[in-house]
């Protein structure tokens, strides 16, 4: 499984880059302009990301700081965005990194941000509604590039997996494993 989270956090990571690059290309108005999607702007729902990846990641290690409301802001600019989304995608890559196969089934518990209810998980489990969570999001703010008039580049994970050879690479270490 390790291999597959692995796989999960550097393609979070290049796709997140692509659309990070993709939003450096539009005006500020564009990039705020409320498009009537749940988050408003692509900025709301790039920022919204950041939020609850920072509240995932919290979940499975214990680090940084808890935050308390899905609707706090994190930033307010593209150019803060864009930096911090940097510096959780490789905390993301490093958190994955230093888990062991074993992490993966032992159960996490954690209370709920909205409702607030203690629940409880296998941490493989919440790894993989962590990962979709983030591609429903980038799924949304090309919807809305692509409403903008631009053409962004195809976020499938096979091109990634095509453009980094990351699948060839994992596949061996699972036959070796």
């Amino acid at each position: 499984m390790k291999a597959a989270f692995e796989m999960y956090a550097a393609y979070n990571q290049w796709a997140n880059n692509l659309l990070l690059k993709e939003c450096d290309a539009i005006t500020s108005d564009e990039y705020h302009r409320d498009l009537g999607v749940y988050f408003h702007s692509i900025h709301g729902t790039m920022d919204h990301q950041l939020v609850a990846d920072k509240v995932w990641l919290y979940r499975f290690s214990g680090q940084g700081d808890p935050i308390d409301s899905l609707d706090e802001q994190m930033t307010g600019d593209f150019a803060t965005l864009r930096e911090k989304r940097a510096l959780l995608d490789t905390r993301i890559c490093s958190v994955i990194d230093q888990m062991q196969e074993k992490d993966f089934l032992r159960t996490i518990i954690y209370r709920t941000v909205r409702k607030p209810l203690v629940m409880q998980q296998p941490l493989g489990a919440a790894l993989f509604h962590f990962f979709n969570h983030q591609t429903h999001h980038r799924g949304q703010v090309h919807a809305m590039l692509t409403q903008l008039g631009r053409s962004p580049a195809a976020l499938d994970m096979i091109y990634f997996q095509r453009e980094t050879g990351h699948w060839m690479a994992k596949e061996a270490d699972m036959i070796t494993a």
